[in-house]
């Protein structure tokens, strides 16, 4: 059995009993890739997962690498998203490095796979005018709000940030107006003990910057047509 097998059986498990949870796969770029993959196709072929995700600032990478093209033909293979957290990283020991999640990166990979569907994470937050460029640019590449506001015991602070979230998806919207209808919902929560675990602001922030006829595609329309290739 190989050495991520458990986890993922258990994973699995949890989803299917979950009528409105879907998974996406992952891969360790520092383990076999081949082997990953061929597990990924099978529950690609299954249903059982709806994209892949990648952390490059994690785990030293580049993801224009030669060795993430089977990773891309594989998602484009089976029309699913491929997705990189990009822009800030977390780790406890100081390990991760922002150069590799820079979402400029991610503009040579998407030219060199054009049917490949990549989402860049958390709109790349910082780098969120970055991000717009290449979600511009490139007609393959998509983004997300998640992962940029956290959790607060100051309400003033937590108020400001999402003023300034705001103002700021407004400024990039007026250069690249095309990236608000490539933009999705997120909140990356995960769990109530910890600091992404706020959704509320996430629902104000869409009906304050998009108007109501592009709620329907933040807030769901573009995630479906995405990882499940319709609009329910």
């Amino acid at each position: 059995m190989a050495w991520w097998e458990d986890d993922l059986n258990d994973l699995l498990k949890f989803v299917a009993a979950e009528n409105n949870f879907f998974l996406v796969g992952a891969v360790d770029t520092e383990k076999n890739i081949a082997d990953q993959l061929s597990a990924l196709e099978k529950l690609f072929q299954e249903k059982r997962i709806v994209g892949i995700k990648l952390y490059p600032g994690y785990q030293y990478f580049y993801p224009s690498d030669e060795k993430i093209f089977p990773i891309a033909k594989l998602c484009q293979k089976y029309d699913k998203p491929l997705v990189f957290h990009s822009g800030t990283t977390y780790s406890e020991q100081g390990g991760a490095l922002f150069k590799y999640a820079h979402p400029i990166c991610i503009d040579e990979l998407a030219v060199k796979f054009p049917q490949c569907k990549i989402i860049i994470s958390h709109f790349g937050f910082p780098y969120c005018m970055e991000a717009a460029t290449v979600i511009y640019k490139n007609k393959n590449v998509f983004t997300d709000i998640s992962g940029t506001i956290e959790k607060t015991d100051s309400k003033k602070n937590a108020k400001d940030v999402l003023a300034q979230y705001i103002a700021d998806l407004r400024r990039i919207f007026s250069y690249y107006p095309h990236a608000k209808s490539k933009t999705m919902f997120g909140t990356d929560y995960s769990g109530e003990n910890f600091s992404l675990c706020e959704i509320t602001p996430y629902v104000k922030l869409v009906k304050q910057v998009f108007s109501k006829k592009e709620q329907d595609s933040v807030f769901h329309g573009l995630a479906e047509r995405l990882f499940f290739g319709t609009q329910k």
